[in-house]
């Protein structure tokens, strides 16, 4: 009898291993545990920092890989595998009459101390489990829920630096009582110059000292008001300074997703309206946002949570052949007014995006700028420290597409579905973690866009590679970003600047536009880079017209790669 054929699995595009401690040192030092700097330090500079540049530079990151679960060391540490999980780190960068001072600090200390007690790691984790070795050496009679679980989902009073929190730091925002009596510190009369608030893709906000840096308080948008209790929050809430509102989106424990918009100049800051949405639930990380309207695009990505032990990354589906939906709200009410769809791609980061009228018809347009990737391909799965050691096939990389809303002023059904139209892209120009002037925000016709360019680029002479290459992937010296990009919307031609000397891997650019200029790219981009040997990191300013370097300021430590920042002008805090 002729035995059956059995159809093995395709093997996914990415590796998808455990990393112990003895393979971390094949792992770049930007994503490794790295130390503090709690004390504010003067910066050794080079080049000449332009005296106009005065205000703070607040990098959001990773601090921390290898978490210990007691406090003898009795027991194998947790081991975070994924970019996305290290244990956060807040970085500030003073600028004031040509000098640059520095001070960094660990965000999610409490976390550790929770690790420590427990004797498992609780947080969500977009890799591979980091209690595996702790969860394979238990018996499984005894062995720990929490210790299995990788999407964490907090609840009661929790301090302030008890969770993750790894994005993005922003100001402003007049925040309720706070009734924790876990918190630390005073809470700020004047938070836009006294405080700064990390967001994240989950619906927790963390505040922190401006000047320390220290945690304060952890709230949820359920504190600020009840109908806001739920899950889904994008890291990245469009700020519209003009009307001091931002616009987030919501899904509830029913699974309704909204969008909704809070009046953040109010004390305290209040909910202005709250919109549901005619789609499933899904992941997204940013929306846009033009002069008078707020767009969700919906990503063919949906959360299954039917299993908790699953890695987060592998909780998110990709939904094949499904159509990406762009909803269109007015910002005034937050009425849904228009749908629009496209092929079938998805997107970490929004750009910029504008409504203006059509000449040839007299319709109101949008224009909304996107990071896209096409195709059925889940780019953060490649973000395993797995993956950067021994990556399977060469990072994928976003190409900046504009999409054209048209004639979203037409008095028709908002459910009835309209195409959404390609109006420009760049090719050849692989951009991820982009970045504009800041005035340029929903301006109709900017030019210029920063971004990362080319992930795993070459980098040469440097001495800190990305791993142990195989399966045919031929680059020898490389770093996880390849280079810093400047695209032109107006020309479409592409310029990019290479770290020399060995150094590699800059981080988002950051244009710092100079007062009172009238070109848009007059300013200064800021990135950080590592050293040759991986000693440590440099802050560089690049010219914003040409990208040439201008200054640069040592570091005292590695920067552990982190992906958002943010320039907070005037005060030095």
């Amino acid at each position: 009898m002729e035995s059956a054929k059995v159809q093995s699995s395709p093997k996914p595009p990415y590796n998808n291993y455990w990393v112990g401690l003895d393979d971390l040192k094949y792992v770049p030092p930007y994503l490794k545990d790295v130390p503090e700097t709690p004390e504010e330090m003067t910066c050794v500079t080079k080049g000449t920092w332009p005296t106009w540049l005065q205000g703070s530079f607040m990098r959001i990151g990773a601090g921390k890989y290898v978490i210990p679960l007691s406090e003898d060391g009795s027991k194998p540490p947790a081991i975070l595998q994924h970019f996305f999980d290290g244990l956060g780190m807040l970085h500030k960068f003073t600028f004031e009459n040509g000098q640059v001072r520095y001070i960094s600090r660990h965000t999610a200390e409490g976390v550790v101390r929770r690790a420590r007690r427990e004797g498992f790691l609780s947080v969500t984790m977009f890799g591979l489990n980091a209690n595996t070795p702790l969860k394979d050496a238990q018996d499984p009679c005894s062995a720990l829920l929490g210790a299995q679980q990788s999407l964490w989902i907090p609840n009661g009073h929790l301090e302030p630096d008890a969770a993750n929190l790894n994005v993005v730091p922003r100001r402003g925002m007049h925040l309720p009582k706070d009734t924790n009596p876990l918190s630390r510190g005073t809470a700020s009369e004047n938070p836009e110059e006294d405080e700064v608030m990390v967001f994240t893709d989950f619906n927790m906000l963390q505040v922190c000292d401006a000047e320390t840096l220290e945690p304060k308080r952890l709230l949820t948008y359920a504190d600020i008001d009840p109908e806001l209790s739920g899950y889904g929050i994008c890291a990245h809430p469009p700020k519209d300074r003009k009307l001091g509102t931002i616009y987030n989106y919501l899904i509830s424990t029913e699974g309704i997703m909204s969008v909704f918009a809070l009046d953040f100049k109010s004390k305290p800051v209040k909910l202005l309206w709250k919109t549901p949405l005619p789609c499933p639930p899904c992941y997204i990380h940013s929306l846009a946002m033009t002069q008078d309207y707020v767009v969700f695009i919906r990503n063919p990505l949906h959360m299954n949570i039917s299993d908790m032990t699953r890695q987060v990354m592998e909780m998110i589906e990709y939904e094949d052949g499904e159509t990406t939906k762009f909803f269109v709200l007015r910002k005034s009410d937050g009425q849904h007014i228009a749908t629009f769809e496209a092929p079938n791609f998805m997107f970490f980061h929004s750009v910029n995006a504008y409504d203006y009228i059509d000449k040839s018809t007299g319709d109101v347009n949008l224009h909304v700028d996107l990071c896209s990737y096409e195709g059925d391909y889940v780019t953060y799965r490649e973000y395993n420290l797995s993956n950067v050691l021994e990556p399977a096939r060469p990072f994928m990389d976003a190409t900046l597409v504009r999409y054209e809303l048209s004639a979203v002023n037409n008095k028709a059904d908002a459910s009835k579905i309209r195409r959404a139209t390609v109006a420009q892209a760049i090719p050849g120009a692989p951009m991820e973690l982009p970045r504009i002037r800041k005035d340029m925000s929903m301006v109709p016709g900017y030019r210029y866009v920063y971004a990362c360019a080319g992930n795993a680029g070459p980098s040469p002479g440097t001495e800190v590679t990305i791993g142990r290459y195989g399966n045919g992937i031929k680059t020898v010296q490389a770093a996880f970003f390849g280079c810093i990009g400047k695209t032109d919307w107006l020309t479409g031609k592409f310029i990019k600047w290479q770290p020399e000397d060995g150094e590699s891997c800059p981080c988002e650019p950051v244009f710092v536009g100079r007062p009172g200029s009238t070109e848009e790219d007059d300013g200064l981009v800021l990135t950080i880079v590592i050293d040759r040997k991986g000693t440590k990191s440099i802050l560089v300013a690049l010219d914003g017209r040409d990208l040439k370097e201008v200054a640069r300021a040592d570091m005292p430590q590695v920067y552990a790669l982190g992906p958002h920042g943010s320039f907070i002008e005037g005060s030095t805090m």
